[in-house]
Parts: structure tokens; sequence; C-alpha cells
């Protein structure tokens, strides 16, 4: 038996705390015994504490000591507002762990899609904490990126729907915590992959040791159950579909028996080939895939058959590996007519398939029509590609061609140093997301996630995604980059979509009577209606919101305003009088009510 050392130093240690316990406990007692108690009592807890997991030290950020003592809300800067028709989308420019609290009130659950592309904590000033660059001399490099990201990856995961999933950008540095990070969060059993992403697209011959060609792409969902759609099929997967029989569509040859001949014994019988004559049986092992009705109603499209037992059961039992189970009588599916007529008939069905004159049946016979039973696939409902863990610079870019993309919308050099290229994103739209999903970066950097979802709704015509992106105004980035580059997208390509732009802003809590803090919070309603509806008040008459019995009264009493609006988004403490409800029914107004979870900080 082995011997857990750890257990045994802390069995150990927890014995020496109480015999101090019991010397201070028969001492007598005033003040300080009793501080002493308390704490050896959290000596005690901490010793019993976490045994397996990952262990940094906890780090508090400015945010931190802001959330404490303000609230965040968002005001919309109405000037950078984009209304090209289509789906609102919206960017928020502030920290990411305030937006993140906001979105939590509008969107949990929601989001079907996150993707983050997080500092990579490398040490050369690529990550800022408390307004420092942390590089390589900070001893608590590694401990700070952790704390960062436990404090952010909690309220992801509380915003993604039954099917949501988070893609996490990262290398080498901080890959192995991040994933022991997201075990505990996530659950180890909610791991997906660890995706390599061929991030260069030529060879390193000027660096020591191993040239690093690969970024990761750690995968978690919120269930352990999610499987991520296919992708869209390649041409050479194609190459093997035709119409050899004069089909009208394209198909392929697939095996029509299927493992398990042992657990499913009664699938395994003969088969007569009508060409032949032939008792076909599947492989040992194997049984046939198809039940025996459907099987039946196959093979009578090549001749007339009839459901017959045969004497083959030590046939049927060394197929099945095994006698148990296997019954003694079982109908096997052989030509009812005689073998000569079933030939005749057969064969000039056969024939006619290969003169392209008439296609054969959905089962068919290989080696000119002498061999064994395959079934048609048909490339229409053949699947698509399963994506694997290796994703090539080929198929889905890499960082020249990200840099290229951005440099081309800026017409200069690009303006960002770490941009993804759009196809990296498509590829995580398309296995990722369904076409009403709400995608989520909030590390949006560049704008990459929010450029993809515009492009990829533009080539499929059923995608309606929309997309919420956070990042901070650190150096003009999210008003001079991220905006720029969607605002600059939307327009050179026509995009039928619009952009909110956000700003996360703080509430002091203590500064004011309780009706100047409730009517300032007020004053931010709106926008957290329109971020979680995804709709827009501005300039549009088909919806409005009312917050107080005021605007109820001024809004009911417009006949204009009531005969153009359709939706009404009303406060949740709101009650219209019997004159206000005819009125709304009347207009025919679809009524939401506003929750009252925005600022529950307002109940007192």
């Amino acid at each position: 038996m082995s011997t857990n050392v750890s257990k045994q130093k802390r069995d150990e240690l927890i014995g020496k705390i109480n015999s101090i316990r019991a010397y201070i406990a028969a001492a007598p007692q005033d003040e300080n015994t009793g501080n002493l108690l308390t704490y050896l009592s959290d000596l005690e807890k901490e010793l019993g504490s976490r045994k397996f997991g990952l262990v940094f030290e906890e780090h508090r950020e400015g945010i931190d000591e802001k959330l404490e003592t303000h609230t965040p809300v968002l005001t919309e800067d109405a000037d950078l507002f984009i209304n090209r028709g289509g789906e609102v989308n919206f960017l928020l420019e502030g920290d990411n762990l305030a937006a993140l609290g906001l979105l939590k009130k509008t969107h949990s659950g929601r989001i079907d899609l996150i993707y983050i592309d997080p500092p990579y904590n490398t040490g050369h000033k690529d990550f800022i904490y408390d307004d420092s660059f942390v590089d390589t001399q900070d001893t608590f490099r590694h401990s700070k990126w952790l704390s960062f990201m436990s404090k952010r990856l909690p309220l992801a995961k509380d915003l993604l729907s039954e099917r949501g999933v988070i893609f996490i950008s990262i290398d080498d540095h901080e890959c192995a915590a991040l994933k022991l990070l997201c075990d505990e969060i996530f659950d180890e059993s909610c791991f997906v992959a660890n995706v390599s992403w061929q991030r260069t697209y030529s060879k390193r011959n000027d660096s020591k040791g191993i040239p690093a060609e690969v970024e990761h792409i750690v995968v978690y969902s919120k269930n352990p159950a999610w499987s991520p759609f296919r992708l869209p099929r390649t041409s050479e997967m194609n190459e093997s579909y035709g119409s050899p029989d004069g089909d009208p569509r394209d198909w392929s040859s697939v095996t029509i028996n299927a493992p398990g001949a042992a657990t499913h014994q009664g699938m395994v019988y003969a088969i007569q080939q009508p060409i032949t004559g032939e008792l076909l049986y599947p492989p040992i092992g194997r049984c046939w895939s198809f039940g025996q009705s459907q099987l039946f109603e196959y093979m009578n499209e090549w001749a007339e058959y009839e459901l017959k037992p045969l004497d083959d059961y030590e046939k049927r039992c060394q197929i099945c590996t095994q006698s148990a189970g296997v019954p003694e009588i079982i109908d096997a599916i052989v030509l009812k007519e005689s073998f000569e007529k079933a030939h005749s008939v057969a064969m000039e069905r056969y024939q006619q398939g290969l003169k392209k004159e008439k296609p054969w049946p959905l089962l068919y016979f290989t080696a000119k029509g002498h061999g064994g039973i395959r079934r048609k696939q048909y490339l229409e409902v053949s699947a698509g590609r399963v994506a694997t863990n290796l994703w090539l610079h080929s198929e889905v870019g890499h960082t020249g061609e990200a840099a290229n993309e951005l440099a081309d919308i800026f017409e200069s050099h690009s303006p960002f140093d770490t941009p993804k290229p759009v196809r990296l994103m498509d590829r995580i739209l398309t296995i990722a997301s369904e076409p009403n999903s709400i995608v989520l970066d909030f590390f949006a950097g560049s704008g990459t996630t929010g450029h993809a979802v515009l492009a990829h709704n533009a080539a499929h015509a059923d995608s309606h995604r929309k997309f919420i992106l956070c990042t901070n105004n650190e150096n003009g980035i999210c008003r001079n980059v991220t905006y720029e580059r969607l605002k600059r997208v939307m327009e050179s390509n026509d995009y039928k979509a619009s952009l909110k732009y956000q700003v996360v802003e703080f509430v002091p809590i203590d500064e004011w009577l309780y009706y100047e803090y409730a009517d300032e919070l007020l004053r931010h309603v709106r926008e957290l209606v329109e971020l979680e509806n995804g709709v827009n008040f501005t300039g549009n008459a088909e919806i409005a919101i009312v917050l107080t019995d005021g605007e109820l009264r001024e809004f009911t009493a417009d006949q204009a305003a009531l005969s153009r609006c359709q939706t009404l988004y009303l406060g949740h403490d709101i009650l219209p009088n019997g004159e206000q409800e005819e009125a709304l029914r009347a207009n025919e107004i679809q009524i939401h009510i506003i929750p009252d979870y925005y600022y529950r900080e307002l109940e007192g």
C-alpha cells in the first residue's frame, strides 16, 4: 500500500495544533487566549482545505475595489451608432469584469458561443495588471494571471446556454495552468479539446530549441454531451461520388453491415443473391444494419422474395461468435420464384443501370452484379467533415494573413499586434454556433470575432448570428481599432447589420440619497433593455420604452406614436390604468415587462 506523505504531514501538524489548543484551554482565560484559539481554528481549517488542484496567490485588481463602491452602468455613445438594418450587435467599451457583471443580468444562460483571446502572459509586456505590465521579473507573474482569469471565467460559464461552448486562445506560457483552472470552473467532464492551430506559414530556422508553430485553443462546453457541428465537405471528399447507373443524384458505395452480431443475433441471417443464387451473410462479428422488413422491401425491387427459415443455426452461431442467445430458427430472405426466373429479371435490371436507362435500387450488387450487397449513400445527405484538434493554416489562416487583413482594412500597417484571421473565427462559428446564436468575445482586441460574424451571415442566407464584443479603450483600441474596423467592414461590404456602441461607466453607491441613486440608475435601463433584447430604440417608431408613470401618460396620449408602435417595453413597477390599457390594446401593441433584476439595488 502506498503512503500519502502529504496527509501524514498534515496529520502531524494538526496533532501539534491540538496540543497547543489543549495547553491554552488549561491556562487562565482572557481576550488573548480566545484570540489564540481562533487563530488555531483558522490554521486547522487551512490545513484541511484543498488537497488537489491548482494553487495560486489570489490578487485584487483595481476593478475589484471599484465594484465594491460603485455600480456599473451602460451609456450609449449615440454618435457612433451604425444603423444598416439587420441584426443589432453591440460593442461595449470598458473593463470586461464590470461588463461581464452587466451581461450576467441581461444574458445569463443565453450565450451560445464565447471566444476569447486573453493576454498570453509571455512576460514581454503583453499583460497589464493594475496599470502595470507584468514581466518575467514579477515573482507573482503566474498567480496574477490566474487570479485575473479566475474572476472572469466563472461569469463566462454563467452566460453559456445549455448548448454553449467557450474557445480560449492561449500559447505555451499559460496553457497548462489554464487547463487546470478550466477543469475547476467548467468541470473536467466538460473539456472538449485542446486544439493546435498552426499559426505560422513558414519554417523557422532562427530559433534555439524547438520552434513553436502552433498556438492552443482550449475548448470547454456547458454540458458534457456537447458535440460540434460538421464542417462542409471538400471537393476531394466528393470525388468518390458519381452516378454509374444514371441515378439523377450522385452517390457513393457504403456497407450494409455493422458491428455487434453478438448482441444483435436476430439481425444475422441469410439473404439470397438474385444473380448468383448465393446465400449472403454478414461478416463474422457483424450483423445487417437494416431491419429485416426494410431489407425485404429493398430486395423485392430486384426480384420476388419471401421470408423462409433455413437450416443454418451453426453458420449463424459462427458469425455471432457464440451460441448463447442465437435463435435456433430465424427467417432468411430468399427467392420466392425459381432461380432461373429471378436471375433473368435481376440481370435485366442490372443491365438497365449500366446503360443508364433505369437506376438501380438503393441496394445494389458489386462485381458487375455478381458480388455482395452494398448501399447507395447520396451526396446530398452525406455528412460533412469531423473537426479534429489540428487546424492547419491552409484551412483557417495564420498570423500573417490576419495582419494583412487588418492592414488592408485600415489601408496602412496593421494597428494591432496580434490579430486572429477571419478564417479561424469562421471555423469556430461553423462548428460551434447555430443560425440564431449569440456570440460573445470579451477580449475583443481588433474585432476579428465581430468581423467573422458579419462575413458568415453574409455568406449564409439562413445565418442571423449576433455578436457582443467587449474591450477596454487603452490607447484608443476600442474606438480607433475595434469600432473602426467593424464600421469599415460593414460599409465596404454593404453588410446588413447594425452596431450599438455602449460605454461601461460607474455610479457611486454611497454619494447620493436613495432617490437620487435610483433616478441615476433608471437613466441607464434603456441600454440594458437594448442589449438584452438585441433591439434599437434610436429613430425606431416600431418599438418604445416607458420607465415612469409620466412617460406612460405621454406615450398613451400621443396617437401618432401609438399607431406606429408595435412593441412596448414597460417598467416592471408601472401599472397602466384602464384607459391606458385600452389604448395599448386597441393599437395591438405587444407588451414586454422590463425585469426588476437589472438593478435590484433599487429595492433598498
